[in-house]
């Protein structure tokens, strides 16, 4: 009887560990039942909503964090038509991405900000630019995205979709380059001659910018890490066209003082 007892007792343990694993797995991974009503109901849901469209289902995920699945839409005739329906384990729709990617232009302004950060790229990635290494990129400043005076920008919602912008032109009315440069000499002087040569190569290759915010400090330390004090340089929305050998030393001094004054009001406002 105890022996009896004991076998079914293992194949209780047994069973609960079985269920265990099998819900573990399905929360993690999900299950092809889940996966196969996620995708019948996408498919319908694109036939009911988007009736006469090319748009097909690229892929179906399932994501660990909402527990559900997200279809990936896409059209083949369309560049910037691609968003994602968000559907739970059951198949219900939670939401459906299209509006906030492609009706809003997001997808558009992304696209060209791609281009254009793979245009600055070639010229910081280059083992001629000798001021790589720590934060150098280049990107199209997109209108209101900040709640501040700001460098003119692209309107997003004025963008159209598919069209093939000028990424040049583009980039001379909102290119924006984001430069971080560590090196032991930090002066107004230093700066000057960094924001010159950035502009000479960048002119060279035809790859107009509307400004820099651009830092300036000291080299890490020889155990990699970084100087807890020391001198900085900071430039908010430098201009391009102040970028000129005449006067520029004294425009950089002018324009740490007037950056290291905003960080300051800024730090001073979230202060309790």
């Amino acid at each position: 009887m105890k022996r009896r007892v004991l076998k079914i007792g293992a194949l209780v343990l047994a069973l609960g560990l079985l269920t265990g694993l099998a819900w573990f797995a399905n929360a993690l991974l999900g299950n092809p039942v889940s996966g196969w009503l996620a995708r019948r109901t996408a498919e319908a849901y694109l036939t009911e909503v988007y009736p006469g469209t090319d748009y097909r289902i690229e892929s179906v995920d399932y994501s660990f964090k909402s527990a559900g699945y997200n279809v990936q839409v896409v059209s083949p005739s369309s560049i910037d038509t691609h968003f994602t329906l968000s559907l739970s384990m059951t198949g219900r729709l939670w939401r459906d991405s299209y509006h906030t990617a492609v009706e809003s232009r997001w997808n558009t302004w992304e696209r060209l900000e791609t281009e254009y950060r793979a245009l600055a790229d070639t010229i910081f990635s280059s083992p001629d630019y000798p001021y790589g290494g720590d934060v150098t990129y280049g990107r199209l400043w997109m209108e209101q995205e900040y709640g501040e005076p700001s460098p003119p920008g692209l309107w997003v919602g004025q963008l159209e979709l598919d069209k093939d912008y000028d990424i040049r032109a583009l980039g001379a009315e909102s290119g924006w380059l984001i430069l971080y440069v560590r090196q032991e000499e930090v002066s107004a002087e230093a700066a000057a001659q960094i924001l010159l040569e950035t502009r000479r190569q960048f002119d060279e290759a035809n790859i107009p910018f509307y400004c820099v915010d651009f830092v300036l400090r000291k080299p890490q330390n020889p155990d990699g890490s970084y100087p807890a004090d020391g001198p900085e340089l900071h430039l908010r929305y430098f201009a391009y066209t102040d970028i000129v050998a005449e006067g520029l030393v004294e425009r950089v001094r002018q324009a740490d003082e007037q950056a290291k004054a905003y960080y300051a009001a800024k730090d001073a406002e979230n202060t309790p």
